[in-house]
């Protein structure tokens, strides 16, 4: 069976710079595969629903589809036939169906779910603020999945499909992320990231665009760090895991508390990060807690307490300015007794 590691190198011989459909395709099979994972049709459609998910593409579909279809034959005709193309639906056959009312986005979600879940499995979809559909799966291992959708979707066998419907989240049954997956979710419009995450440590990469540029990569790194990744996860946690039990806002909301007690005892080491903590709560609260109120509260506190500490601080040195200005006036004196009198009026003279 053939690898996706020789569709790499045979994309990557033909000069992929030279065309946007050829650096798409390259940077995608770079990106996303692994280059030892079996070489299937599937993973070329995955492709094609990437690409038409951006405009760019979408208006561009027959260019993109003969080009990449050239491409496989000649690949093809290169390993003997053994790769079979008969399967794959290019994007010039495909039909791209935006869904305007969220109602029925719900039904649409709903309908492929139910041919996607064992009998005893339950779902829940929920509405993202960012006019996303949001489905919690429940499998029968206890495991959980988290799946986004959004308003796209194509037509397969006489049935709505969702154009993109890799975009998952795969927790075990204590709800922390499965170790045993590959996680994929899109962090920010148009930018994907996919990862691994061992311990509390995450591998995976950025990719951004339509063609796929990498934009960043993830070795080993804390979870925690990695902020343009742990936000999307954390807010998405925020459908399914209690703020009370959460590591992360239970650590958060703890560095606020004790870094305002600090300040509000005059430790002066303590202002030193408390710009840092304050800043960390404050994106927390934009991008993950959404209008949590303790959050929120605690943020105000420390501000109020940093505040306070300043204005203390210029209120003292104001005041021991004065008390250096008047410890001087003696000297300003004995200075003004100094002055040599004008020799006209010196009458000793």
């Amino acid at each position: 069976m053939l690898k996706v590691g020789q569709l790499l190198k045979f994309v990557s011989d033909l000069n992929p710079q030279n065309t946007p459909t050829r650096l798409s395709f390259f940077n995608f099979l770079r990106g996303f595969p692994h280059p030892d994972d079996v070489l299937t049709p599937e993973l070329i459609e995955m492709f094609f629903n990437y690409c038409m998910d951006y405009p760019h593409w979408a208006s561009n579909k027959q260019q993109l589809g003969h080009e990449v279809q050239f491409l496989l034959e000649n690949f093809n005709s290169f390993y003997q036939q053994k790769f079979d193309l008969n399967p794959i639906r290019f994007p010039q056959n495909m039909q791209l169906i935006e869904i305007e009312h969220f109602a029925d986005l719900i039904d649409a979600v709903s309908s492929y779910l139910k041919t996607q879940c064992a009998e005893g499995e339950k779902f829940r979809i929920l509405p993202d603020q960012n006019k996303r559909a949001i489905a919690i799966i429940l499998r029968e291992d206890k495991s959980l999945e988290v799946r986004t959708f959004d308003r796209k979707f194509t037509i397969r066998d006489g049935l709505l499909e969702p154009l993109r419907k890799d975009l998952v989240l795969y927790y075990n049954s204590d709800l922390e992320l499965s170790s045993q997956h590959t996680h994929k979710i899109e962090v920010a419009p148009y930018i994907t990231a996919q990862f691994r995450v061992m311990g509390d440590k995450v591998t995976g990469s950025l990719l951004r665009g339509y063609v796929f540029q990498k934009l960043l990569e993830m070795k080993n790194e804390p979870l925690q760090e990695q902020t343009r990744l742990l936000f999307p996860i954390k807010r998405l946690e925020q459908f399914f895991v209690d703020r009370r039990t959460d590591p992360y806002y239970q650590d958060l909301v703890s560095q606020l508390e004790r870094t305002c007690a600090l300040i509000q005892q005059g430790d002066s080491e303590a202002l030193k990060w408390s710009s840092i903590v304050l800043s960390k709560a404050e994106t927390a609260v934009d991008n993950v807690f959404l209008g949590d109120k303790l959050m929120t509260l605690l943020a105000r506190d420390l501000r109020h307490a940093i505040a306070e500490y300043n204005r203390k601080n210029i209120s003292s040195s104001g005041l021991s300015g004065d008390i250096l200005i008047t410890q001087q006036l003696p000297e300003a004196d004995e200075e003004c007794l100094k002055i040599t009198p004008l020799k006209e009026f010196d009458l000793i003279n």
